[in-house]
C-alpha cells in the first residue's frame, strides 16, 4: 500500500527534469495545478494515480470531483489539457492522493503521437525519478455507440502502455450514464466486458470496471480502490523507456500507434492517387471546375499524408529527447503564463490608476458642487433677509393705515366743537366770496 522506493532499480543520479523542478514547489493556487506538499518529497503513504481516456470522456470533471479543486474542463472534441497536470487531495492527515491529469487521445487540436509523446515523458521523468503510480483510471463515455476507430485504436495502445504486469492496477470507468437509459447502457456495457479486444482480455488479467455517476462520493470510492491495494507498479512504457532505453517507436506503445499511422497513410495514398487520376481525366475533357475541386482534394490528402510521416519520426524520440521536448514547452508555457501575468499586472496598474484619477475627478466635483450650494444658500439667505426686511416695513406701514383708519373713525363718530364749527363756517363764506369774485371777473373780461 506504501511508496516503496527500493522496488524501483538502482541507477546512477540523475538530475531531475525542469518539470520535476515545478512540482517539487509549494502548492499553486486552487485553480492550477498543484505540485508536491511544501517543496516536500512524497510521504511513504502518498498515492498517484493517473486519470487517461480520450478527449471529452470525463477526465478533468472526475478529478475535480474528488480533488475538490477548480479543473479547467472542455467540451465535445476539444481538449483543455495540453500537457500533463497534477491534483493533490488529503485522504487523511498523512496521506495524500495526487491525480495525474493526461491529455486525451483524440483530440482534435493534437495528434495521438503528441499526446503520447507528452505522457511518455511524464512516466519516463516520474519513474527515473523513482515515482510509481498506484494505478491508473481510464474513462470511457457510454454514450458512444461501440468502440471503433480512433477509440478502438487509442484504447488498444493504451493497454500496450500499461502492459501485463500493471493491468490489475487499472481499473476501467464508464461516464455519462445520466445521458442514457439503464437499459441501453447495460447493453452497451456488457459488449465492452464480454468482447475481448475491447475490456475483455485486460478484465481476465485483473483489470476491475466500475460506473461512475458523476457524484464526489462516486469519484472518491473508486479511488480508494486503488490507493489500498498493494503497493505502486511500474508500467511497460515506464520500463521501456527507462530500463531498456528504447525509444519510443520501439515500445509497446509506440509500435501499435505507428502501426494504426502506417494503416491510415496507405489509406491516404490510395485516396490521393485516385484524386490524381480522376484529375487527370478533368483535365483531359477540360473541365476546369472539377480539376480545381480534385486539386484540392488532392492537396488535403497530401498534407494528411506529410502529417502521419512528420508524427512517425517524432515515434523515433528517446527518453531523454521527449524529457528535454516536454521541457522546452514546459519552458515556453510557463514563459507565456509571465507575460500573462506582466500584461495582466500592467492592465491591473492602469486600472488602479484610472480608479484614482475618477476617484480625484468625483472628489473635484464634490468640492466644487459644495461651494456651489453654500453661495447658493448664501444668496437664499440674504434674499430671505431682504424678505423679511420687507415684510416687516409692510406691516409696520399696514398697522400705521390700520391706526389711522381708526383715528379717522373716532373723529367721525364724536360730536363737533362749537370753535370747530364756528370756523368751518367762516371758511365756506370765505370759500364762496372768492368762487364769487372769480365769476365776475371771469364776466367782465368776456364783455370786454
Amino acid at each position: 500500500m506504501s511508496f516503496n522506493a527500493q522496488a524501483l532499480p538502482r541507477r546512477p543520479k540523475q538530475p531531475e527534469s525542469q518539470l520535476l523542478q515545478w512540482l517539487w514547489k509549494s502548492k499553486a493556487p486552487q485553480s492550477q495545478p498543484e505540485g508536491f506538499r511544501a517543496g516536500r518529497a512524497p510521504g511513504p503513504n502518498d498515492v498517484f494515480i493517473a486519470v487517461m481516456g480520450v478527449t471529452g470522456s470525463g477526465k478533468s470533471s472526475f478529478i475535480s470531483l474528488c480533488s475538490g479543486k477548480s479543473v479547467k474542463i472542455g467540451h465535445d472534441l476539444q481538449s483543455c489539457t495540453s500537457v500533463v497536470a497534477i491534483y493533490a487531495y488529503d485522504i487523511s492527515p498523512d496521506r495524500t492522493v495526487y491525480l495525474i491529469d493526461t491529455p486525451g487521445f483524440d483530440d482534435t487540436t493534437r495528434s495521438d503521437t503528441e499526446v503520447l509523446s507528452e505522457i511518455a515523458a511524464w512516466l519516463a521523468d516520474s519513474y527515473r525519478n523513482r515515482i510509481l503510480l498506484h494505478g491508473i483510471i481510464y474513462l470511457h463515455r457510454i454514450t458512444d455507440n461501440r468502440m471503433q476507430g480512433s477509440a478502438k485504436r487509442n484504447f488498444m495502445m493504451f493497454k500496450q502502455l500499461c502492459g501485463p504486469a500493471a493491468l490489475k492496477s487499472v481499473i476501467l470507468v464508464t461516464t455519462m450514464w445520466d445521458r442514457v437509459g439503464e437499459r441501453e447502457g447495460a447493453e452497451r456495457e456488457k459488449v465492452l466486458i464480454d468482447t475481448e479486444e475491447f475490456w475483455g482480455w485486460m478484465v481476465s488479467k485483473g483489470s476491475s470496471f466500475h460506473r461512475h455517476d458523476n457524484t464526489a462520493s462516486c469519484a472518491r470510492d473508486i479511488i480508494s480502490l486503488l490507493a489500498n491495494r498493494d503497493g505502486p507498479v511500474a508500467t511497460e512504457l515506464q520500463r521501456q523507456l527507462v530500463d531498456e532505453n528504447r525509444s519510443l517507436d520501439q515500445t509497446s506503445a509506440g509500435r501499435e500507434l505507428e502501426a494504426e499511422m502506417l494503416k491510415e497513410k496507405e489509406k491516404w495514398e490510395k485516396e490521393r492517387k485516385d484524386m490524381e487520376e480522376r484529375m487527370t481525366t478533368a483535365i483531359q475533357q477540360r473541365d476546369r471546375e472539377a480539376e480545381e475541386l480534385l486539386r484540392e482534394e488532392r492537396d488535403r490528402y497530401t498534407a494528411k499524408i506529410k502529417k502521419v510521416e512528420g508524427d512517425t519520426e517524432k515515434l523515433r524520440a528517446t527518453m531523454k529527447n521527449l524529457i528535454a521536448d516536454r521541457d522546452k514547452r514546459v519552458a515556453r508555457m510557463e514563459k507565456e503564463l509571465e507575460e500573462q501575468k506582466a500584461a495582466h499586472k500592467e492592465q491591473l496598474r492602469r486600472f488602479e490608476k484610472r480608479k484614482q484619477q475618477l476617484k480625484e475627478e468625483k472628489e473635484e466635483i464634490e468640492r466644487r458642487n459644495a461651494y456651489d450650494m453654500r453661495k447658493e444658500f448664501s444668496l437664499v439667505k440674504q434674499a430671505a433677509q431682504q424678505l423679511e426686511e420687507e415684510r416687516k416695513r409692510l406691516e409696520k406701514e399696514r398697522d400705521q393705515v390700520r391706526k389711522e383708519k381708526i383715528q379717522a373713525q373716532q373723529a367721525e363718530q364724536r360730536p363737533p366743537h362749537p370753535g370747530t364749527l364756528a370756523q368751518s363756517t367762516h371758511d365756506v363764506f370765505s370759500l364762496n366770496v372768492r368762487k364769487y369774485a372769480y365769476f365776475l371777473t371771469g364776466r367782465v373780461l368776456l364783455e370786454q
